[in-house]
């Protein structure tokens, strides 16, 4: 993985420069590590504990203010240089488990920080937020809860008093089909394939879907704003995903033990939206089968493991895809799924009930700030808000100069594309994530969702989604993608899963007419926002948003984060998901 010593320098074309000195004697050790150490001004030193005592000897005005030694049975450092603040002593069981923990723990030393402020008018003062998706809805009650007064704007019209809504004048949440799902790896890093797998060496974010890319759009019409979205995102290391993959599942963790709080204090908001607990991970090929039961269960996931022949019996919507060879077997692993809209709509009931102000079809056009460049007001169509406090949750459809919050620049536009299935007979009763084969399946479109409820007519229904496409900075570009291989990659699958649905589908022309997609917010580290600046009312402004299309998932531990900050409390969020984590080493 690295060679006995090496130096980090955090360039935007390396990570690491290393020197390997052993077979040179301790005169010459000394003169070229010197001479590497005064050439390169390395940001961290890493060597191994055998060579404390050359390091030693090196004046510590030319060191670098970070140095991890890796420790190994031979070779343990003394106490005396571990217990310098600058000094972090790594061991793991073996030499690569070792140099891996040496990476996340110069990762966490050089992971920029946001301390908390202090609000004197903690639990009692006023906030705007921006944006009525699920995040932001899930927030206002956690802020209700708390007793802060609290009013939401949105752009869109009201959901209490309408089903449609113009596709670009809705975020993920109204928009696409009404269904999302919870499990444990939702919002992971999605383009973490192991960690001799990196994905820098496939650069999938330079080809089309249909060439196992995640291109919606063509690079090479893409302006350099994109282009530059996309270079960071590929540039970021195996191992470094590693650690990103881990944060974000830890999230899901907090969320899920939220969640079930949330349930039992309101279970009205349960009310007609097709909750369903047994959720399925379902697997095409044997091979993948095989290696997500040992991911599952390293997740903490699995609750039990399903033969196709029993899944057969247990959901008989299966018993063709079972018989022609379709699935491999199944798991039943922690989760559950909902119809999104009804949900919400109850959450925004619930909201009213507690006296939470709302503002629909008004849109905030940009941010007003003073001299200092500290926001100062929300300017709308109609005149200018301002709260003790405010939260942006935009999700794709910020549609702001980055100027006064540069962390916005960071959320781009990932495309998600929809299509329902009728489900009366044999229905499936169970929500399914699934793993595909054949058309584009190994990087954007290699998982489906597939899950039952009823549709604004109250007929039972499958929603069916897959793939993600990358349209670029603006949820418009989706206007001139070509959106239609990612339905390509859901027919395909539904197709093959449940032939007698598809081909009523088919009957009743629901796939002939033009298909439902949603635009997702995404960021280039693959890690979600959260950013926090100061108002010039000496308030809090809070960026939310970019998970990735994890944003329902992580609704509850989000809120729990923005409450937290706003009381000035330390919270880790501001540190996982700050906006310049990743460049701070990637640079």
């Amino acid at each position: 993985m690295v060679s006995p010593l090496f130096i980090t320098k955090f360039e935007s074309s390396h990570l690491f420069s290393t020197l390997n000195i052993d077979e040179l004697d301790e005169v010459h050790k000394k003169r070229i590590l010197l001479e590497k150490l005064e050439a390169s001004a390395p940001s961290a030193l890493i060597a191994r504990a055998g060579q404390q005592s050359l390091i030693g000897q090196i004046d510590p005005k030319i060191l670098p203010e970070i140095v991890i030694f890796l420790e190994d049975s031979k070779n343990i450092v003394c106490d005396q240089i571990a217990n310098m603040p600058s000094v972090s002593v790594i061991h793991g069981s073996t030499p690569s488990e070792t140099e891996q923990q040496a990476l996340i723990e110069l990762e966490r030393r050089l992971r920029p920080n946001s301390s908390p402020r202090i609000n004197s008018g903690s639990g009692h003062g006023s906030v705007v937020l921006v944006g009525a998706g699920v995040v932001n809805l899930i927030t206002a009650l956690e802020l209700r809860r708390a007793n802060y007064d609290v009013t939401v704007l949105d752009r869109m019209p009201d959901p209490l008093s309408t089903d449609s809504f113009n596709q670009f004048a809705t975020g993920a949440t109204f928009a696409g089909m009404d269904a999302r799902i919870f499990s444990l790896n939702e919002s992971r890093h999605h383009l973490f394939r192991g960690l001799t797998s990196p994905s820098k060496n496939t650069n999938p974010f330079s080809k089309r879907v249909s060439d196992h890319g995640w291109l919606s759009r063509d690079l090479d019409v893409m302006d350099q704003q994109e282009k530059s979205w996309v270079s960071r995102l590929e540039s970021v290391p195996s191992w470094l995903a590693s650690i990103y993959n881990n944060d974000t599942i830890a999230y899901n963790r907090t969320s899920a033990e939220a969640w079930s709080v949330l349930f039992s204090l309101y279970p009205q908001i349960l009310r007609g939206v097709n909750y369903n607990t047994t959720l399925l991970r379902v697997y095409q090929t044997p091979e993948n089968f095989e290696k997500a039961q040992r991911l599952e269960r390293n997740l903490g996931a699995c609750i039990e493991v399903i033969s196709k022949d029993q899944l057969a019996k247990r959901q008989p919507s299966f018993a063709s895809a079972a018989n022609s060879g379709a699935i491999a077997g199944a798991l039943h692993v922690e989760g559950f799924s909902l119809n999104i809209k009804s949900f919400s709509r109850n959450l925004i009931r619930l909201l009213l009930a507690l006296d939470v102000e709302f503002h629909w079809n008004c849109s905030l056009n940009t941010l007003r700030t003073d001299a200092q460049g500290r926001v100062s007001g929300l300017m709308t169509d109609d005149e200018v808000v301002m709260a003790d406090n405010v939260v942006l949750c935009p999700g794709a459809y910020a549609g702001l100069s980055s100027s006064a919050l540069p962390a916005l620049s960071e959320i781009a536009s990932m495309a998600g594309m929809w299509i329902t299935l009728p489900n009366e007979e044999t229905p499936l009763t169970a929500p399914l994530k699934v793993r595909r084969r054949g058309f584009a399946a190994s990087e954007a479109a290699e998982g489906a969702n597939i899950i039952p409820g009823h549709d604004a007519q109250s007929r039972p229904v499958i929603y069916c989604s897959s793939g993600h496409g990358f349209v670029g900075s603006s949820p418009e570009a989706a206007r001139q993608s070509n959106l239609y291989e990612l339905l390509e990659c859901i027919k395909e699958t539904t197709a093959e899963l449940f032939p007698d649905k598809f081909r009523e589908a088919e009957r009743r022309g629901l796939l002939s007419s033009e298909p439902e997609y949603c635009i997702r917010p995404w960021t280039s580290s693959g890690l979600g926002v959260f950013d926090t600046r100061e108002l010039a009312n000496g308030g809090q402004l809070i960026l939310t948003g970019g998970h990735n299309t994890g944003g329902f998932a992580q609704a509850p531990a989000v809120a729990r984060s923005v409450l937290a900050a706003l009381d000035g409390t330390p919270h880790c969020m501001a540190s996982i998901y700050h906006p310049e984590r990743a460049s701070a080493l990637l640079a």
